[in-house]
């Protein structure tokens, strides 16, 4: 009994002062937000390619923090309908309503029969709208000519979320919130276009009209159009595309005046942080 007892006691003490020597990793103890604790493991085994890097400071550097987002449910297998120089729909930008509607049901009982859940469809391609509102005016690639309504009047974003959760297909409204308007296009924009409102923060570039997301009003017209139409519309989702820069043209995007103005008030940033920043800002 002694001997045993003995014995528990040594073991007892090797293991208490074995483990004080070892390193904890913080991912042992830290808490993802959203996904909850991870473990150390191989980072091409992480599950969803989840992880951060950082926290298994015992480990080798192909070590990484990996959290699971748990068993799926459900796989989104979506489409994208590009509305923008009428690439997926419209066909005709002087179709009737009609064609049109029966256009977007062939894509949508195409979508159904190839199994897929969800269409991505653009509503905002160059601050314009495939749907009635307030803010912004119609899109060209839906009537031919910038900021007239369709008639007969009809709603395209209201027909395809109707139309298309008849069928168990969600719908993802897909925004471009910087582009004003495509590369060569010509045509005079409606007054009440973006470029209209915000005309100091409206630049040519790369031959395109192209918003300054550095300007905090423009940031914020286009967080009321996004609230506007998760109000208004069913939809399932939003799809924020190139909410950046634009591609470079070899010649530097002209920004400078947003940028001194944000140095005078105290900014302390490189221009490329900033950027970055401004990026983050939106989403």
């Amino acid at each position: 009994m002694i001997w045993i007892a003995g014995t528990f006691f040594c073991s007892l003490i090797f293991s208490i002062s074995s483990s004080s020597q070892v390193k904890a990793d913080s991912c042992d103890i830290y808490s993802h937000p959203q996904y909850g604790i991870g473990q150390c493991i191989e980072q091409n085994q992480c599950p969803n390619a989840l992880y951060q890097s950082g926290l298994c400071e015992s480990q080798p550097a192909n070590i990484k923090c990996c959290f699971s987002l748990g068993p799926m449910t459900e796989e989104f297998r979506a489409v994208w309908i590009a509305t923008v120089t009428n690439i997926d729909w419209p066909s005709s930008r002087t179709a009737t309503p009609a064609q049109q509607q029966t256009e977007l049901i062939n894509i949508l009982n195409t979508v159904q029969k190839l199994n897929m859940n969800a269409v991505v469809f653009q509503i905002r391609p160059v601050g314009d709208t495939f749907y009635a509102s307030t803010l912004e005016p119609w899109s060209l690639y839906l009537t031919g000519a910038h900021g007239k309504a369709p008639s007969p009047l009809w709603d395209p974003l209201t027909f395809i979320v109707s139309e298309a959760h008849k069928r168990n297909i969600e719908v993802h409204a897909w925004l471009n919130p910087y582009r004003g308007r495509m590369s060569g296009a010509t045509y005079e924009l409606s007054s009440n276009h973006m470029a209209k409102r915000f005309p100091k923060y409206a630049y040519t570039y790369n031959k395109y009209i192209w918003m300054d997301p550095g300007s905090v009003e423009v940031q914020q017209f286009i967080v009321n159009v996004t609230e506007d139409i998760v109000r208004r519309y069913g939809v399932d989702g939003i799809h924020m595309d190139d909410y950046f820069y634009p591609y470079s043209d070899g010649t530097e995007f002209p920004d400078a005046a947003t940028y001194t103005a944000y140095q005078q008030t105290g900014g302390k940033l490189n221009k490329g942080d900033w950027r970055r920043s401004n990026v983050n800002t939106l989403i």
